[in-house]
């Protein structure tokens, strides 16, 4: 039967989305519109249901939140959010420095309530501004998402977005910094105006100058008396240290007529002790006969506030070009991570961004840095004009004649030798006012998926045949056979016909598995498919349910006597031997028969009448046919189900217990190990042996689990008697069926017990039935073989009726062979089972093997046991089924 697939997240659906964004972010520069921007870009790709960004700002306590998707669960969500309340998953990851994202997967969330409903879980993903702003947005995937890398672009469209808004906020404290510092600028120019420069007027000779009244304090240095206090004016000025030297230089190479002009910025000490910046500008106007200075005039600023200002504009400039620089270098990593080729071009074929893979394909290999600036169509296709070629069709010139998003195909794309096949996703790139700049090329290899797509379409209808038909027998499978069953049904309600379902399967086909082998099996189902078909009529199906469950669907049915006939026919064609690799089988059929509309109107119970009705067949001796008799058939089945799950319930209530028969040693006559018997303690038909109900678990996982629980009980008691003081260690047997040593995991299960318990190798013996000695192609022996190596010893069980191989024999690792009861059953006068003991004794010693006489309940049957050679017995003459205190007990007894 098809197997349903999981849908899966496509990493390159949120990739796409990734870049959407991030496009989007670069232009956008409106909070409100960023944020309701990113919320439709999640929702219009049709991979998410709905978006909700919540942003929180520390500082003034508000919050700012954008949605899409959720219609009227919106104002819910709104109420409980201004309530202070946060989603399980926001609160998780709110205010985290890193990126971070998570399934939101809490149990009983309140704000998953107030969401659309919805089987896949939400994404939670970390929004990290600055110290103030943080939040997270929550997004509901449209199917299930278990690949990390969508993770990883989850986070970062988080990154994006948290870089996004810090520009915003750095965009909007800068312009709000420019406009306070063009005020102060404004201002500063106003006053400097109304104060105007101060003046100065300098006699070099007598050393008296003059200065405006408002500059006094900062130029006119003289003492009380009117006279310079001593020394230079340079140096009478509180100068600061750095500036000095450079100061006294100017003035001195004008002073000796070395410059035009004297002017020179320095700093002074202010009456608060504060540096301040001062503009001097003067020239000696007036000299003597010897050309020496003796005036000079000039004008002196504060222009302290000027520098400060040139140092403010010189610090946001250089905050500007730091963020547009960061901004450029985080789109290039994003880009970068892309293994697709991507390039951002803007109208005049200006290549704006590309990442390394793009860069791979250029004419010439270059860094992705080194194609920003350079024409498209040169880099790339080695022309001097934008192409116009059908095969290389120009992404800006498709983008102007259609403005949306729009895909192209490159037959072969250019650049670097690549001749494969690219499909090119073209998106628009607008600014502010909706115009277009640009568009975003992303270069996909499609060469493989066109190849494949050709190949798929050639295939079709093989493809078709393999998902409607068996691959082993060819007939239709259980998908065709319901298509083709309610096509039948449908045209008997048409035409007010009937329509007969023939539900069969083999007879004991599970043996002819367990003792040919699997091929054997496979194709014998073959031959069988063969000779149903040649009974099929043109207008029935004959299908394959799987195993050997066989189904007809017979059309045009009158009454019973019509699928009567069919059936007999089937039993009949089954019944003739089939010859398959040298073996020659003889295999018969049971047939279930319902009929549309005398037992159901449903198409899926006259199945399962059908289904019942081979069900009676069987319990009536197999190789028949039955008709669905109603509630009695379906009745019988309830029950057998109803005891399946009693004892499904008893493994679940531990209703068993391990009880013990004794091993004797004939020749020493003394204890030397122990079958376990594991029973189930009925509440209402009290303990029941092994045979009694492990027929009901067969074909089911519940034989595993209680032929384990045997294995555990066996080990517990063996560790207790250690325990208790008995210093030798006993074997005990366990008896397995053939189902169990087929299984995969049998082999495996009973190692990994001997391994957990110690007690077990050396001491554990498995007993299988002798139909596994029947044919050397079984395949236990690899597992036989691995369980020996495992301390695990290995008896058959029952030896001695069957038809066996002495070569397959010698193979299997044995230890030894209980004999079957009936041999000791002295019935017959000439004692033929008696010489066939004695033959079977001598040949297990030839072979090093024990041979136990099993069944022994009498003390005829003891000496005829010692008198062929058997090496031991077991029986009810010896002792009965006891509990393991009872074993201990005597053990003790007996000194072991």
């Amino acid at each position: 039967m098809a197997q349903n697939e999981i849908t899966t997240c496509s990493s390159s659906d949120i990739l796409r989305i990734s870049y959407d964004i991030c496009r989007f972010l670069i232009s956008e520069r409106d909070l409100p519109s960023l944020l309701q921007g990113v919320c439709d870009r999640f929702v219009s790709d049709n991979q998410h249901l709905w978006a909700l960004v919540v942003l929180v700002d520390f500082e003034s306590g508000g919050m700012v939140t954008a949605e899409c998707g959720l219609q009227e669960h919106f104002p819910s969500i709104m109420e409980a959010l201004k309530a202070g309340e946060l989603p399980w998953c926001g609160s998780q990851i709110f205010g985290k420095l890193d990126s971070m994202s998570l399934q939101c997967q809490k149990e009983g969330c309140r704000f998953c309530s107030m969401m659309p409903p919805h089987e896949e879980a939400s994404i939670c993903v970390s929004i990290h501004c600055n110290e103030t702003l943080n939040g997270f947005f929550i997004i509901q995937p449209t199917v299930t998402v278990v690949d990390e890398h969508v993770f990883t672009l989850y986070r970062e469209i988080g990154e994006a977005l948290g870089s996004a808004l810090r520009k915003l906020v750095s965009e909007e404290a800068a312009r709000q910094r420019e406009e306070h510092l063009f005020l102060m600028e404004e201002r500063y120019e106003l006053a400097l105006y109304a104060s105007q420069a101060g003046l100065w007027d300098w006699n070099i000779k007598t050393g008296e100058m003059y200065t405006s009244p408002n500059h006094k304090r900062h130029l006119d240095y003289r003492n009380e008396n009117g006279r310079l206090s001593g020394g230079t004016v340079a140096e009478q000025r509180f100068i600061h240290p750095d500036d000095r030297e450079r100061v006294l230089s100017i003035l001195n190479d004008h002073l000796e007529g070395n410059s035009e002009e004297y002017r020179i910025e320095y700093r002074v000490k202010s009456d608060s002790g504060e540096w301040e910046w001062f503009l001097d500008r003067g020239r000696v106007v007036e000299r003597d006969e010897k050309g020496q200075p003796v005036r000079m005039t000039g004008t002196h600023q504060n222009i302290t506030l000027q520098k400060r200002r040139e140092q403010a504009m010189a610090s946001i400039q250089q905050q500007l070009h730091d963020a547009v620089s960061n901004e450029r270098t985080f789109l290039q990593t994003v880009i970068d991570s892309a293994g697709d080729p991507v390039i951002a071009i803007d109208t005049s074929y200006n290549v704006l961004l590309a990442n390394q893979a793009a860069a791979k394909l250029a004419q010439k290999a270059i860094p992705a840095s080194s194609m920003q600036g350079r024409k498209c169509y040169e880099l790339l296709c080695g022309r001097k004009q934008p192409c116009t070629n059908d095969a290389y069709p120009c992404p800006i010139q498709a983008m102007g004649q259609h403005g949306i998003q729009i895909k192209l195909l490159h037959n072969q794309y250019h650049g670097n030798g690549v001749n494969n096949t690219f499909e090119l996703d073209v998106s628009p790139l607008l600014d502010r006012q909706g115009q277009l700049y640009g568009v975003i090329e992303v270069a996909r290899d499609v060469t493989d998926r066109l190849r494949v797509e050709e190949e798929l379409r050639e295939s079709q209808s093989r493809l078709y045949r393999l998902a409607h038909h068996d691959t082993l027998t060819g007939l239709p499978n259980r998908l065709l056979f319901k298509d083709r069953l309610n096509h039948s049904i449908d045209k008997a309600k048409r035409n007010s016909g009937k329509v007969a379902v023939l539900f069969l399967d083999l007879d004991r086909f599970k043996t002819i598995n367990d003792t040919l082998g699997h091929d054997v099996g496979d194709e014998l189902l073959i031959e069988v498919a063969r000779r149903l078909q040649n009974l099929c009529r043109i207008a029935d199906t004959v299908a394959r349910l799987g195993g050997d469950e066989f189904v007809f669907i017979l059309e045009d049915i009158i009454n019973k006597d019509g699928a009567a006939t069919v059936a007999r026919k089937i039993i009949a064609s089954i019944t003739r031997p089939f010859e398959l690799n040298s073996h020659t089988l003889a295999v018969s059929t049971s047939i279930g028969i319902s009929l549309y509309p005398d037992d159901s109107q449903n198409k899926d119970e006259v199945v399962k009448c059908a289904d019942v009705a081979l069900y009676e067949a069987k319990e009536s001796g197999r190789n028949a046919y039955r008709f669905y008799a109603g509630q009695t058939g379906s009745q019988r089945l309830e029950q057998r189900q109803l005891e399946t799950t009693l004892l499904r319930q008893a493994l679940q209530e531990n209703q068993f217990c391990m009880l013990f028969q004794a091993l004797h040693d004939l020749p020493q006559a003394t204890v030397v190990g122990y079958e376990g018997l594991l029973c189930w303690m009925h509440p209402e038909r009290g303990l029941l042996m092994p045979e009694e109900f492990f027929p009901l678990a067969q074909g089911s996982d519940l034989l595993m689990e209680l032929e384990c629980l045997g294995l555990d009980s066996i080990a517990h008691a063996l560790q207790y008697w250690q325990e208790q003081g008995v210093c030798k260690q006993m074997s005990v047997s366990l008896n397995v069926t053939l189902e169990s040593l087929h299984h995969p995991a049998f082999a495996a299960k009973v190692k990994q017990k001997t391994e957990e318990f110690s007690v077990l190798k050396g001491a554990l013996e498995l007993e299988f039935q002798e139909q596994l000695l029947v044919d050397k192609q079984s395949p236990c022996l690899a597992e036989l073989r691995e369980l020996t190596a495992a301390g695990v010893r290995l008896v058959v069980d029952n030896f001695g009726l069957g038809e066996i191989s002495l070569q397959r024999l010698q193979q299997i690792p044995l230890h030894g062979l209980k004999l079957h009861p009936h041999l000791l059953e002295i019935r017959h006068a000439d004692h033929g089972d008696v010489h066939l003991i004695e033959t079977i004794t001598t040949l297990a010693h030839k072979l090093d093997r024990k041979v136990v006489a099993q069944g022994v309940s009498n003390r005829q049957q003891h000496n005829l046991a010692i008198s062929n050679g058997c090496d031991q017995a077991q029986g009810m003459y010896y002792s009965q089924p006891v509990t393991r205190d009872k074993v201990l007990h005597a053990l003790l007894k007996q000194g072991v």
